[in-house]
């Protein structure tokens, strides 16, 4: 299976990805996300391994994804993997990133997470600045007994411009027991920071736009 990268998302194409059942899996708390913009990302953690309860979770970070940071978790151990950035990307302030966080994983809490109960793993990172795109998030819940590894990803290139790319992808979803979480970047009206707002056509927006930017996720209850 491999990762895909899609055109831009049409509003109607979006609703309907929106109304995809996450049944019982692992899930992104935000199913969309703004194109370059620095997020506060949450993989939430839906149940254990049958009877089991979970004890460490790893989340993979999606290729063009920088500045990435976990939050402080106190109730568990948070480790962070690096890859090599190969060739160097411009990052903050003009200094060149070589290197990005590959893989987070949390690990021996104060108590495991039962196995009736959510559990959201929060970081943070500059999201690829590529609107249409699919980031998946890769993610591996091991338990006392056993594991449950949300790691599938689509074995074709679905594209969201497709005029079947939402049956395309509801069918991924029903098909496999453990899809990857994923979240679907979107194209921002305005750049993220007032700072950035250099045109005068930029500020109006910024006060004309009352729903600027807001999130019209529709966060998918995983015990449906």
């Amino acid at each position: 299976m491999k990762p895909i990268t899609a055109g831009l998302v049409a509003a109607g194409t979006a609703c309907a990805l929106f109304a995809t059942p996450t049944l019982s899996h692992n899930y992104m708390e935000m199913l969309r996300g703004p194109a370059g913009y620095m997020a506060d990302i949450e993989v939430r953690v839906a149940h254990g391994c049958g009877e089991s309860p979970v004890n460490q979770v790893r989340v993979k970070i999606p290729e063009g994804m920088f500045r990435v940071r976990a939050f402080e978790n106190r109730d568990w151990d948070i480790e962070v993997k690096m890859r090599p950035v190969d060739p160097p990307v411009p990052g903050y302030v003009g200094q060149p990133i070589t290197e990005t966080v590959d893989e987070i994983i949390w690990s021996n809490p104060k108590s495991a997470l039962p196995i009736t109960m959510h559990e959201g793993f929060k970081f943070r990172g500059r999201l690829p600045d590529e609107p249409g795109r699919i980031l998946f998030f890769r993610t591996l819940n091991y338990c006392e007994e056993g594991d449950d590894l949300y790691v599938d990803l689509p074995e074709e290139n679905i594209n969201i411009n497709d005029e079947d790319f939402a049956e395309k992808f509801d069918a991924f979803m029903r098909a496999t027991a453990t899809p990857s979480p994923y979240m679907i970047l979107y194209k921002p009206s305005l750049p993220q920071y007032p700072w950035e707002w250099t045109s005068q056509d930029i500020r109006d927006a910024a006060i004309s736009d009352v729903s600027m930017d807001v999130d019209t996720t529709i966060v998918i209850d995983a015990a449906e």
